[in-house]
């Protein structure tokens, strides 16, 4: 039995031909699909560092900001410690220390990391970042820690005259100090990788205008 292949109306050489064309144009364009998915994750890339490196800007404007006014709170708290000393039994401090601590943002990390093309953001960056937003995870409990302490340290300080609480003022006071020995510690940790990442401070999206140098004034009785 012999079996008849059906020849093409214009022969094998234009059949060939055409089904090369058609086969090419397939190949086109599955690259430019190719080309316009890598164009679109390129893209979903920078835009996820480029939200990081703002949000750590940010956040770098803000550690600084905090260190910058380190040696002040140290100068205000021996400053309470002088006036506990001297003051009369019915003297009393209003607002004492109230450092500013500065809370910390974690928003672009919480949608990046979720996202597959942060996978595709090199396996170096991608560690700074996740051990910069994990150690903001931990800054973020040290600062309601020392937050809560001043809270009590300034309300303890404002109702001085009561013989009881004048007395607790002390130990809040080392705790202040101990706070800010821990503070002082971690800076280099954030500072060291936002380097390395080659984050500077972004000052412009700070949202309370303040000096670093108000706890270096005198105390207002």
């Amino acid at each position: 039995m012999h079996v008849h292949l059906p020849k093409p109306l214009h022969g094998w050489r234009q059949f060939a031909g055409e089904v090369g064309i058609i086969v090419i144009g397939v190949l086109i364009a599955l690259t430019a699909e190719q080309i316009v998915d890598r164009i679109h994750e390129r893209s979903q890339i920078e835009e996820f560092r480029g939200a990081l490196r703002g949000e750590l800007a940010d956040s770098r404007a803000r550690w600084e900001d905090m260190r910058a006014g380190h040696a002040c709170a140290l100068k205000r708290l021996d400053a309470i410690e002088q006036w506990l000393r001297k003051a009369g039994p019915q003297e009393r401090l209003i607002d004492a220390y109230s450092p500013m601590l500065w809370n910390m943002h974690s928003s672009a990390w919480d949608l990046a990391k979720t996202s597959p093309a942060t996978e595709h953001i090199p396996l170096k960056e991608r560690l700074l970042y996740a051990s910069l937003y994990s150690a903001i995870d931990n800054w973020r409990d040290y600062l309601n820690e020392e937050r809560d302490n001043a809270v009590q340290l300034s309300a303890l300080l404002a109702t001085a005259d009561v013989p009881q609480h004048r007395a607790d003022v002390g130990m809040r006071i080392d705790v202040a100090r101990q706070y800010l020995t821990r503070r002082k510690r971690n800076y280099p940790y954030f500072f060291t990788r936002l380097d390395q990442l080659r984050i500077a401070p972004d000052a412009t999206q700070l949202t309370v205008a303040h000096d670093p140098g108000d706890l270096c004034r005198p105390l207002a009785g």
